[in-house]
């Protein structure tokens, strides 16, 4: 019994992870990617994965024309 809630919560957090290891970036936008807070990337319209726990998105850039 203790296996399976050890493997239910493994699995949990793995899919917690994965949800926030990927990142969709709209049409029209570029996102830049920070680690530790220092530019690393710019990442372009589409999916993009980062590593939660190291990188985020610093800056939602609108490229659009208005």
């Amino acid at each position: 019994m203790g296996l399976y809630i050890a493997l239910a919560l493994l699995v949990f957090l793995l899919l917690i992870f994965v949800m926030a290891a990927v990142t969709m970036v709209k049409q029209g936008y570029v996102y830049t990617i920070e680690r530790f807070g220092k530019f690393t990337k710019a990442a372009d319209p589409g999916l993009t994965i980062i590593f939660p726990l190291i990188d985020r998105v610093g800056h939602r850039i609108n490229m659009m024309e208005q």
